[in-house]
């Protein structure tokens, strides 16, 4: 799924708690990350993305409101998360990594990107999966893959190779994508 459709929002706003479910599970992880970009600290990230879950619920019958629930969630987790930062007496200098953040549509984008690649990458099949996620992923080398799988090194690098084919043949018409793999 990528991106909830009418009927989904409109048992939201029903009160549809499979709906809510369907919602809260295709927004939950990227609004965690996006609130991390800020807080930096994981529990409160948490707190904020499932504050604003709930908020959601309790907003839902006003959700004809919103032109595009996406961004509205958005910027209800930034908004909340430099509360949290404000709420912490955190002392900001005006030369804060804080005042360095990227525009709120490039977190969104980056977001968005991450999530697109992971759901490419759930896609691939099992072997190339693994041997991915350990090559690229957590950047082991070669040798360590096929230790820690009980394979060979050559078995690596053709599986490692087959899931870029895979994934670069999936974004082949997205260059943004095509790029991203490129570096790996």
């Amino acid at each position: 799924m990528d991106t909830i459709s009418e009927e989904i929002l409109n048992g939201l706003k029903e009160g549809n708690q499979v709906a809510f479910k369907k919602v809260f599970d295709f927004f939950y992880d990227r609004l965690y990350a996006f609130s991390f970009k800020y807080v930096k600290n994981n529990f409160a990230a948490e707190e904020i993305t499932a504050n604003t879950m709930l908020y959601l619920w309790e907003k839902r019958e006003n959700i004809s409101n919103i032109n595009d629930i996406k961004p509205y969630l958005y910027k209800v987790t930034r908004n909340a998360s430099l509360k949290y930062l404000k709420d912490a007496n955190k002392v900001i200098p005006l030369d804060s990594e804080y005042n360095k953040l990227p525009q709120f549509d490039e977190n969104i984008i980056e977001e968005e990107v991450h999530a697109t690649l992971l759901r490419a990458v759930e896609s691939l099949p099992d072997k190339c999966k693994r041997v991915f996620e350990l090559c690229c992923i957590e950047g082991l080398k070669y040798k360590e893959v096929a230790e820690e799988l009980n394979i060979s090194v050559n078995t690596v690098k053709s599986q490692r190779a087959r899931a870029l084919a895979l994934l670069k043949d999936q974004f082949k018409d997205q260059s943004v994508f095509l790029i991203i793999l490129n570096s790996f």
